[in-house]
Parts: C-alpha cells; structure tokens; sequence
C-alpha cells in the first residue's frame, strides 16, 4: 500500500496508516516500542509505517513518527475489538483476509524477481530518446478542442462523413444535437508526454485549425481540432531520469510476463464448465474436453 504525505497534513495520514494491513506479532529480541493488550509493536513495524509515507529528511521523520505510532496503537484497537465482535469470522470478511494475504504475497514474490533486474544502460536510454522524438527533441505542447461523442461505432462512418461535409466544428455539433448524439466539448492545453498514444499519433502530423476523428473505445468518439502548438524540446539529460523509469517499467512488465507464463505451464489449472477462457479453435471458452469440477 502506497502513502503519500506532508509532514503538514499529519493528521490526515494517521487514517490511511490505519487501513494497512495488519503485522504479525514482533518477534521477542526486536525492540519493542508499545503495546496493546497481549500484542506488541516493534520498532521495525514502526520504521516501516513511517517510511510508506515517501521520502522525508531526519526533520520530518522524527515529527511524525509519534503520530504513526499512535495510528498503529489505534490500528491494534479497532482490530481487537473487531475480533471480539467475531468480524473475522464472517464470509465477506475471511474472503478479504485471504485476498489481502494473496496480494501481500504476490507484492513479495515480485519484487524477489525485480531484485536482480538490470538497470536501463545509456544506450538504451538513449535508443528510447532517438526513438521518441515527438516526446523528446521534437516535443510540443498542444492546445485542442476536443468534442467526445457518446454513440454506437457503427455511426463512425455517417459521422466522420458529415464532420468532412461541416464548415466548422459549430457546424457540426448542431448536426449531432439533430442527430440526438450526446457529446462534452472542451478545450485542453496539454504536452506530449500527458496525451494519450492514439491521440499524441495523430496531432504531431496535423497543422493548426485540422480536424481528426478517434475511435478511443466502445462507445465513445473524440472529434480533435488542433488549435495550435508550441515547440518545447526536452534534452537527453533532461529526460534521462524519465527515460530510465519508463524503461524499467518495461522490463518489469517483461519479466511478469515471462513469469506468469512460466508458472501457468507448470501449474495445473482446472476451470468449471462454462468458466474456461476463450482459446484459438474453441467456441465461447469451452474446451473440446470437459473441464475438471473443484
């Protein structure tokens, strides 16, 4: 679980700690700092609540480290007083706890795998920057006027042909509101790096006052007119520490991949009739042999 935090919104950090998810009990030779009933809370505990809340100097560490032990006291009550209640023993809630359990572990095992993970190297840092030059070298900031449509993808052809037939874009949404199609229309001023791909592919190859039409997903269409744009290049040095994030969050993805599918070919997977994923030769997920019953 991620948490952001200034030092000056203290108090609106101790509500967020208290969603984590519970630690098992400290073991006996650690440091223990407090307790609460016969459940301890040990200094490690504590250091880490502390360092969910991002990066802080010794200044800041020390002026919230009270206030998240506090939040971690308040934690063991809640939660003790949930166990009395028998929460924990409800079906909705052991389903959660299993889950929480689950990820926490799914969140460890990865990041096992990240440990060794090769960090970007300078020429592929600078490959990412030659590849990209409308984010980079040839970064602009664009100013659009977007009108996204609500309607049937069916209609993209009668729209698209009536957006060529209009003398302006006012012309146009007067003939959706005849039409009925429902759009929100406003105008965005945006640099590269903020805008979609599909979009982004579009507005570097269009001169100021053209017009696009996008299908963005099922259901709904945005119509693009460039209003302008202005040239602001970002240097290799500039983008470096982007680049490399990027670029490990691409590895990342790689190995999770890679590792998924390893392990679905070793595991055994047995689907319900009817539950199996669709699959190249089959019909609506249903494999040509019958799946195993749990």
């Amino acid at each position: 679980m991620q948490i952001r935090y200034a030092p000056s919104r203290a108090a609106t950090a101790l509500t967020v700690i208290l969603s984590a998810c519970e630690q098992p009990m400290t073991a006996p030779k650690e440091a223990i700092v407090a307790t609460v009933g016969d459940e301890v809370i040990g200094e490690t505990e504590l250091n880490r609540a502390v360092s969910r809340l991002g990066k802080l100097d010794e200044a800041e560490s020390a002026q919230v480290r009270g206030k998240v032990l506090e939040a971690l006291v308040d934690q063991r009550l809640v939660s003790g007083a949930a166990r009395i209640a028998k929460l924990d023993r409800e079906p909705e809630v052991v389903l959660a706890l299993q889950q929480a359990q689950r990820q926490v572990l799914v969140e460890a095992y990865m990041e096992r795998l990240f440990k060794d993970m090769a960090q970007p190297s300078d020429s592929e840092i600078n490959d990412y920057y030659t590849r990209h030059p409308e984010l980079f070298s040839a970064r602009r900031i664009y100013r659009i006027q977007q009108l996204d449509l609500q309607m049937a993808s069916s209609r993209l052809p009668e729209v698209e042909a009536r957006l060529k037939q209009s003398r302006d874009l006012a012309d146009f949404a007067d003939w959706l509101r005849s039409q009925g199609i429902d759009g929100k229309a406003g105008v965005v001023v945006k640099p590269a790096e903020q805008l979609p791909a599909a979009i982004l592919s579009q507005l570097r190859n269009m001169k100021d006052g053209q017009v696009t039409l996008l299908a963005m997903e099922p259901g709904r269409i945005s119509v693009l007119q460039l209003q302008g744009s202005q040239a602001r290049p970002v240097s290799l040095e500039q983008a470096r520490e982007a680049i490399e994030r990027v670029l490990q969050g691409e590895k990342r993805k790689a190995l999770v991949e890679t590792e998924i599918k390893k392990l679905r070919s070793s595991g055994k997977i047995n689907y319900s009739s009817g539950f199996a994923p669709a699959v190249p030769g089959t019909q609506g997920g249903k494999s040509s042999e019958p799946a195993s019953q749990p």
